[in-house]
């Protein structure tokens, strides 16, 4: 009766382990979803919603947000109160500004120009505050950009400042963001000059374009990716082929290489009209592992195995479940460290190193 007692509880430990195992506890596929937080895709020429995702969750813009400050900047060049060959001296405070930057100097002086590469290609932070300083400062510019969101029917997004450096209470949508890059690329397709330029050069550094699809993937040609620790990963990125323009937005990747990785899924299946054959492969199980059978010796080392791990068990009088709970959370720790190591920011070339500059980095 004992024996039968521990075979039990043998037998029980290695269900429950069975149960926790990692095609349960971390699924290779998300039922349907890219794997990311967020995501809209449109047909640039109809306005064809072709795939959406939480489209309406909100999420830091990050990097995203220097898309509005330069549709701000090309409004108030159409308008007349500006030109592209504006001259524009650079302040100690956009200097300082930290995370990506185009390498500003302070006293040195730049063409408005300059800045809109040094936004689009470099993702320059430092870029988007000599800007709004030149147009009645922060505060003003800022107002600028919110009104425009307002005009979009952007009612989900709110902007604290011009360059998407982390700010409480900044946020926007994947369905905010294709309103957003829609109404840019009509009223200024001339904009895709500064997004598929890659690379710049600018007191004698060469800063690379960080949306790496333009590189990489056919038709592609901008417009913006961006990265803070509270979203994660995003890009609003737009290709054509033929007569046909997709957008795409995806925000919150877990990694630059997920998020783009993703958009291209997403992109090739909108191209290719394949977005519900991709969602629904995407409901698809795993398919099983083949089970490799065991030997009688290699059985009996792990019955011994697992009498061990039921006499402790026993002996410590901690059940079942309390132990594949604290197994679980020691995963889930690892799991946690792992990608707070994966979402580190590799240093980046000829980026502004200065003491009390951001740590955070709205660029990727």
């Amino acid at each position: 009766m004992k024996q039968g007692g521990v075979m039990r509880r043998v037998l029980f430990l290695l269900i429950l382990l069975c149960l926790i195992g990692p095609r349960t506890a971390f699924p290779a596929k998300n039922a349907g979803k890219l794997a990311v937080k967020s995501a809209l895709v449109t047909e640039y020429g109809s306005g064809k919603t072709l795939y959406s995702q939480d489209a309406d969750r909100p999420i830091p813009p990050a990097s995203l947000t220097k898309v509005m400050t330069m549709y701000v900047v090309f409004d108030l060049v159409a308008s007349g109160k500006a030109s592209f060959a504006d001259r524009i001296k650079v302040s100690r405070g956009a200097d300082r500004t930290g995370g990506s930057t185009m390498g500003l100097r302070a006293g040195e002086i730049v063409t408005l120009d300059e800045l809109m590469r040094g936004m689009a290609v470099a993702s320059g932070n430092d870029a988007c505050i000599a800007v709004a300083e030149h147009f009645g400062g922060v505060p003003t510019f800022v107002g600028l950009m919110n009104r425009k969101a307002r005009e979009l029917g952007m009612t989900g997004t709110t902007f604290k400042n011009p360059n998407g450096l982390p700010a409480a209470g900044q946020y926007t949508t994947a369905r905010d963001l294709t309103k957003l890059a829609v109404s840019y690329l009509r009223h200024y397709p001339q904009a895709l000059r500064y997004h598929s330029t890659t690379e710049i050069n600018h007191n004698g550094a060469v800063h690379g374009n960080t949306n790496r699809l333009l590189a990489s993937y056919d038709g592609a040609d901008g417009i913006k990716t961006g990265y803070v620790d509270a979203s994660g990963y995003n890009i609003i990125a737009t290709a054509k082929r033929g007569d046909t323009r997709v957008i795409a937005v995806v925000l919150g990747g877990r990694t630059k290489q997920v998020r783009n990785r993703e958009a291209v899924r997403i992109l090739d299946a909108s191209f290719s009209g394949a977005v519900q054959t991709m969602v629904a492969a995407c409901d698809m199980p795993e398919p099983e592992q083949p089970t490799k059978s065991l030997s009688k010796r290699a059985s009996a080392k792990r019955h011994a195995k697992a009498m061990q791990v039921a006499k402790a068990d026993r002996h410590a009088k901690v059940n079942a479940r309390s132990g594949a709970s604290a197994r679980f959370d020691a995963r889930e720790a690892t799991v946690k460290k792992s990608r707070k190591a994966d979402k580190a920011p590799a240093p980046k070339t000829a980026q502004k190193k200065a003491s009390g500059k951001s740590k955070h980095v709205a660029s990727r």
